[in-house]
């Protein structure tokens, strides 16, 4: 499929900043220590949107709303640790992981709910909620829930994500998802994944290229072969596709980990990180 440049985004090619996101764990791993996790040398430079993982759905007096699943100490601390390393770097929660989202289906239907979340972006200063809802998905409730958390979040300025599986899923009502979502986060994730192959499912199913961000794996050992490094490993091809097939960026699972070794896998080394930033960053010179 021949693919084609939006006219929103070819008015703004040249100006605008391709998204570069980077997921950040605020678990630990056994015998691991914030300090470990949380380094003085991790790139928060290199990346233009945070996603802290995970935020879990509670009920507090009958309805739903979200928190920090974890340490909210660590939390802030990698709040604090982004904003002064890129003050203008957007920082979203990320609701969800299997064992989170048997209660999406209730906040679906709570119609406080988007206030609720409004309420914890607001507390935590943060710029966008991301949903990651990815397993026993019903098209119906994902349509409710993203319907009032648009609406509510964009009365505040406030950005909607959504993690979607590498091809459309038949929960994924795209009328409703395009019109209703900021981007979606395409897990296209390892070597063995082709992005464009993704973006083409997508786009052939009525979602809009401009609102596509792709995705990286950087886990090593990962089931569908972790993204190549080097000038013609997949994150520089990745990288180079979102760019001239108008996409509005990228995206990496997970910073906390990256490159980590067998041998020691409390110490990511950031190759991933490194390379899809230069990746994009020089690609987008050349657009």
């Amino acid at each position: 499929m021949h693919f084609f440049l939006t006219a929103a985004y070819s008015q703004t090619k040249a100006s605008r900043t391709p998204v570069i996101g980077q997921f950040f764990g605020i678990w630990l791993n056994p015998g691991q220590t914030w300090e470990q996790k949380l380094r003085v040398d991790t790139p928060f430079a290199s990346c233009n949107r945070l996603y802290i993982a995970f935020g879990k759905i509670i009920q507090v007096n009958g309805h739903f709303s979200i928190a920090f699943d974890g340490s909210t100490k660590h939390a802030t601390d990698l709040i604090d640790r982004m904003r002064a390393v890129h003050p203008n770097a957007d920082i979203f929660i990320t609701v969800g992981g299997d064992n989170k989202l048997s209660s999406y289906g209730g906040a679906a239907n709570d119609t406080e709910f988007a206030q609720h979340v409004l309420a914890f972006l607001l507390k935590y200063q943060l710029n966008g909620f991301d949903i990651d809802w990815e397993n026993n998905l019903d098209k119906k409730n994902l349509n409710h829930l993203v319907r009032q958390l648009y609406e509510v979040l964009h009365a505040s300025h406030h950005q909607l994500t959504l993690d979607v599986w590498p091809f459309p899923d038949s929960a994924y009502d795209m009328p409703i998802l395009k019109n209703n979502v900021d981007q979606i986060n395409i897990m296209s994730y390892g070597a063995g994944t082709s992005l464009r192959a993704c973006v083409e499912s997508y786009e052939r199913a009525g979602f809009p290229t401009f609102k596509m961000i792709g995705g990286i794996e950087t886990e090593t050992g990962y089931p569908g072969g972790t993204d190549t490094l080097g000038l013609s490993g997949t994150i520089t091809q990745k990288a180079t596709d979102a760019l001239s097939h108008g996409l509005a960026g990228m995206m990496e699972w997970r910073l906390d980990n990256d490159y980590a070794t067998a041998a020691n896998p409390n110490y990511p080394t950031y190759q991933g990180a490194l390379q899809l930033w230069e990746s994009m960053i020089d690609s987008v010179n050349t657009f």
